[in-house]
């Protein structure tokens, strides 16, 4: 699955210690979408809903922690999702 996707948000995707927050990226568009999690309004309700609804074939889960990604860690999740 070959796409054109936004490597400085993997980036700061990959780089996220907010434990609130969730990254996914939109294999439409190659842009992240960073989600907050604790937010319980209809819109954060509804952005989540999608995401699990289109998870796997529309977003994928980008695990945050590193706080130094450089561009072989962008490039092995890529690869580990086949991406």
């Amino acid at each position: 699955m070959a796409g054109s996707y936004n490597r400085d948000q993997i980036r700061a995707a990959l780089a996220e210690t907010d434990p609130n927050f969730s990254n996914y990226l939109d294999l439409e568009s190659g842009q992240v979408i960073r989600v907050n999690d604790t937010d319980g309004s209809a819109d954060g309700e509804e952005l989540r809903n999608a995401i699990f609804a289109g998870y796997g074939d529309r977003y994928r889960y980008i695990p945050g922690g590193n706080t130094a990604p450089g561009d072989s860690d962008i490039q092995t999740w890529l690869e580990a999702e086949g991406l």
